[in-house]
C-alpha cells in the first residue's frame, strides 16, 4: 500500500536539489536514511549493515531503498518507498519471498543500472562516510559527478513538518513531566541512582517510546560533569547540587532538557548566577525571529550574558534538534544559517562556580512572527526546600 511521507520533507529535498544542480541523492548516515525512507531502523549503527536510500530529483525516477534481509518486511511495511530490497545479513530467508542480493553494492548496481545512472550529478554524505564504504560507492558511480551534500541535508531537515513538531512537543512534554519525578527525588538520603530511576521510570509511564540520554549530576564526584553517562550513590544531603541533563524518546523523535539544583540552601553567588543564566536564555528565546542567522544569535546571547559574567567560556549557545540532537541551526560565533520558521531550537547557557556546573536549556518552536516556549511551565527555582 503506498503512502506520502509525513517526516521526509520532499519538496524541500526536491527544490535544494533543483537549486544544487543534483540529480541523486544517496543517504546511509542513521539520520538521514531515516529521514528519507522514514524507516526507524535500529542496526544502522553496525558498520557493515548499511541501510540506504536513492532519491531521484526527477519524480518519473522512483526512489529505491536498500535494507538488510533481517529487516526487509519491516521496511516495506514502514517506508513510505515502494521499491525496498534486500541483500543478504544475519539471514538468508524470511517471511518475505524476495530474492536477496549478495551485498549492499550488488542491489546498489541494479537500482542505478535500472534508472539509467549514468552523467549524473549524484549527492552522497562525503566525509560522513566511513572510508571503504566510500570509495566502493565511488567506484560504483563512476561516470557520474560526485558532490557532498551532508550540510546540504542539514538544511533540508532544520526545517520540521507538521508530524515532525508533534513528535518533538510530545517528547519534551514527557521530559518536562520526568523533571517533576526528578525534581521531587531530590531529598536528604537520595542517591543520585534514586534520581535516576524515578526520572526513567516517569518517562516510560507517561508514554516514552525510550529514555534517549539521561545525564545526573550528583553531589561533588560529579557536579562539575557535562555529561555524566552512569548515576552515582552519593547520599544527598544539605547543600548538594544536583543537575540532570535528558531527553525522553517518542517515536524516533527526542527532547533536550536541563536543570540544576541545590538542596536547602546555597550561597548568594550560586543564586545569581543561577538567575543571570536563566534570564539571559529567556530574553534571547523570545527575541529569535526567522531571518537571523545563528551566529547572529550567538553575537546577542554572547553579549547579553557578558553584561554579568565575563569570559563567559562557551562556544555555542543553542542548537536545532530533530532526528539528530544537535541539528542546524546552531549558534555560534561563526555559522551564517538563516534561521526559518518550523525549527526547533534549544538554547543552553552553563556557568562553572565552586566546583558546579550550572546548566539550563529550554526548548522554543521558531514561527513566522515568533516563538512558541515549549518549556515555559517548568519551574526554574534554583534551592529544592527540604
Amino acid at each position: 500500500m503506498t503512502r506520502e511521507p509525513t517526516i521526509f520533507n520532499e519538496a524541500r529535498l526536491r527544490a535544494a536539489m533543483e537549486r544544487g544542480g543534483i540529480d541523486l541523492v544517496i543517504v546511509r548516515g542513521n539520520e538521514n536514511s531515516r529521514y528519507v525512507s522514514e524507516f526507524f531502523h535500529n542496526g544502522g549503527n553496525l558498520g557493515y549493515r548499511p541501510f540506504t536510500a536513492f532519491y531521484f530529483r526527477d519524480p518519473a525516477l522512483k526512489p529505491a531503498l536498500i535494507v538488510p534481509a533481517v529487516d526487509l518486511h519491516l521496511a516495506m511495511t514502514q517506508s513510505w518507498i515502494e521499491d525496498v530490497r534486500a541483500y543478504a545479513m544475519a539471514e538468508f530467508f524470511t517471511d518475505v519471498d524476495a530474492h536477496f542480493y549478495v551485498d549492499f553494492f550488488e542491489a546498489a548496481k541494479d537500482v542505478l543500472k535500472e534508472r539509467g545512472v549514468s552523467g549524473m550529478v549524484v549527492g552522497t554524505e562525503g566525509e560522513n562516510l566511513t572510508s571503504g564504504f566510500r570509495q566502493r560507492l565511488d567506484a560504483l558511480l563512476d561516470g557520474n559527478t560526485i558532490v557532498d551534500v551532508s550540510f546540504t541535508l542539514e538544511i533540508v531537515r532544520m526545517v520540521k513538518t507538521p508530524e515532525e513538531i508533534r513528535r518533538l512537543k510530545r517528547a519534551c512534554d514527557i521530559t518536562i513531566l520526568a523533571h517533576e519525578s526528578f525534581r521531587e527525588a531530590i531529598r536528604p538520603g537520595a542517591t543520585g541512582a534514586d534520581l535516576h530511576r524515578a526520572t526513567c521510570a516517569r518517562m516510560i509511564e507517561e508514554g516514552a517510546h525510550g529514555v534517549n540520554f539521561i545525564n545526573i549530576g550528583c553531589g561533588p564526584e560529579n557536579s562539575f560533569a557535562a555529561h555524566a553517562p552512569f548515576p552515582n550513590d552519593h547520599v544527598m544531603q544539605r547543600g548538594d547540587f544536583a543537575k540532570v541533563d535528558m531527553g525522553a524518546m517518542y517515536l524516533g523523535y527526542s527532547a533536550d532538557f536541563v536543570r540544576s539544583y541545590f538542596l536547602g540552601e546555597t550561597t548568594e553567588r550560586h543564586r545569581d548566577i543561577w538567575s543571570w543564566l536563566n534570564e539571559t536564555q529567556l530574553e534571547l528565546g523570545h527575541w529569535m525571529r526567522p531571518g537571523m542567522t545563528g551566529g547572529e544569535v550567538f553575537d546577542r546571547g554572547y553579549s547579553l550574558i557578558s553584561r554579568h559574567l565575563n569570559k563567559f567560556p562557551r562556544e555555542f549557545v543553542g542548537h536545532g534538534i530533530g532526528l539528530g540532537s544537535h541539528e542546524q541551526p546552531r549558534m555560534n560565533a561563526v555559522n551564517r544559517t538563516v534561521l526559518e520558521a518550523g525549527s526547533v531550537i534549544c538554547l543552553e547557557y552553563s556557568y562553572y562556580h565552586d566546583g558546579v556546573r550550572h546548566h539550563t536549556e529550554d526548548t522554543f518552536l521558531l514561527k513566522d512572527d515568533g516563538v512558541e516556549h515549549w518549556t515555559a511551565a517548568c519551574g526554574r527555582e534554583l534551592v529544592v526546600s527540604m
